[in-house]
């Protein structure tokens, strides 16, 4: 095998010029819920997939949405590698829990501040800094290599399906590296293989013309309590199972493999206990049964509800209306389509039939086998990276589009990157180090040299 050294050389003793390039990525914002700065943040993707030598352009996608960047460049052999990341990053708010300017990166104690420093920017230049050195110290690169950058992953990547369908063929390669990965809370490389799915829905009713004085509740239906029992007819609440009929008949068993894999996950309870401020999770769940409902099981969610009047003091009103967000997270073979379907028929029988549902997203869920030859490189690659063996979830519980290039254009997918759980991905003061930094954008070349090497060989 062929030695890298002078690669991860170049790596670092670029990393100034690294940083200064991912800071004018998070300065210019790209909030996709928010439909904030896709004037000019596409532009500057493109121009930084430019530079390191990627024949770059940007994407338009369906229904005038943000546009994804794809570059793409011929290296040794006949091997292809894709790289997904996406520009598009969360809304800032809370602003008042900020420390420094969520768009203008800020360095301190050793790390980079700013919106989208880890989630995604940081992978973005983390890979290209790795394109980059072999360009510059070799010549070109070890493999074929594609880069698609997508510009709605964080608003579901709703306009993707109609564009892989479109121009799917140009993006397939042989193997897939997906956005995220890096360390976990113990330091050691942390690679997962899937996403869950995810349906979005909104849930409203109406019962009167307008708000009403609340002394009239007596003879007055009232829309929050309409739409709080319709809530409540979805889940039972003593064991937090899902009541809609069907809801459970399409998922797949977890394989042998995957069985393993979940059991040698660590136990992470403690810390979570410790994060989120409880004592204990719901069903008084622990131990592997914890780690399995979190990423083998669906899930319903309620995640806003809206109705009346919710400012300071008070005020005696009977609102007319109610509304309600809700998400379901999926597992494989589970549909959102599907699902919506069940959720209409199970409140047409249980006598809502005046809740008004909303489809506003879904996304399908998606799992590269354990045994994928890919797998197996790419846990090998990180291994001397950090040197230590990594651990591997066979999914992760939240949602990515990786159905559309897992199953859709059949590429087996696993993760590498610059991730670490200190780094507040989505929350105020996301950030980065330099040391998660070096080691993703070294990992990435790794991945691509020995990929260039062998290809998908066992």
């Amino acid at each position: 095998m062929a030695d890298i050294r002078d690669i991860y050389e170049h790596i670092e003793a670029h990393l100034d010029e690294s940083m200064a390039l991912l800071a004018d990525l998070v300065r210019q914002p790209s909030v996709s819920a928010q439909d904030m700065g896709f004037d000019k943040a596409p532009g500057l993707v493109k121009d930084a997939l430019d530079s390191v030598g990627l024949n770059a352009e940007i994407v338009p996608v369906p229904n005038d949405g943000h546009p994804s960047v794809f570059g793409s460049t011929s290296g040794e052999g006949e091997h292809t590698l894709l790289f997904y990341t996406h520009y598009d990053v969360q809304p800032a708010e809370p602003l008042e829990l900020w420390d420094s300017e969520p768009f203008e990166p800020s360095r301190r104690d050793g790390r980079i501040y700013g919106r989208g420093t880890s989630d995604d920017k940081g992978n973005i230049v983390a890979r290209l800094a790795a394109i980059r050195a072999f360009n510059e110290v070799r010549g070109g690169l070890p493999c074929n290599l594609k880069f698609f950058v997508e510009g709605e992953e964080e608003i579901g990547s709703r306009n993707l399906r109609g564009l892989i369908e479109t121009r799917g063929e140009e993006f397939k390669a042989d193997a897939c590296i997906w956005e995220g990965g890096g360390r976990n809370a113990s330091d050691d490389p942390f690679i997962y293989l899937g996403l869950k799915g995810v349906l979005t829905i909104g849930m409203s009713v109406k019962k009167l013309h307008g708000d009403a004085h609340s002394s009239y509740a007596p003879i007055l239906p009232s829309a929050s309590w309409r739409l709080l029992q319709a809530l409540n007819s979805i889940k039972d609440p003593s064991d937090d199972r899902c009541l809609i009929p069907g809801f459970y008949d399409d998922i797949r068993p977890a394989t042998d493999a995957e069985n393993t894999a979940l059991a040698t996950l660590p136990d992470e309870a403690i810390e979570w206990k410790e994060v989120f401020g409880v004592e204990s999770f719901v069903g008084g769940v622990g131990g592997e049964d914890l780690r399995r409902k979190l990423l083998f099981e669906p899930s319903a969610n309620i995640n806003g509800f809206e109705s009346g009047y919710n400012g300071p003091g008070m005020k005696t009103v009977l609102p007319a209306e109610a509304k309600a967000k809700m998400d379901f997270r999926l597992v494989p073979d589970m549909r959102p389509e599907d699902i919506f379907q069940k959720l209409r028929a199970h409140l047409d029988r249980q006598g809502f039939e005046d809740i008004e549902l909303e489809y506003t997203a879904g996304v399908n869920p998606a799992r590269t086998p354990i045994e994928s030859p890919w797998t197996r490189l790419v846990a090998e690659t990180a291994e001397e990276i950090y040197g230590r063996k990594p651990v591997i979830a066979p999914t992760m519980a939240g949602t990515g589009p990786m159905y559309e290039f897992g199953v859709l254009l059949g590429m087996p997918i696993a993760t590498s990157g610059v991730d670490h759980p200190s780094h507040k991905i989505h929350a105020p003061n996301e950030n980065i180090t330099e040391e998660d930094f070096l080691y993703g954008a070294k990992h990435a070349a790794l991945i691509m040299q020995r990929f260039g090497e062998r290809g998908l060989d066992e």
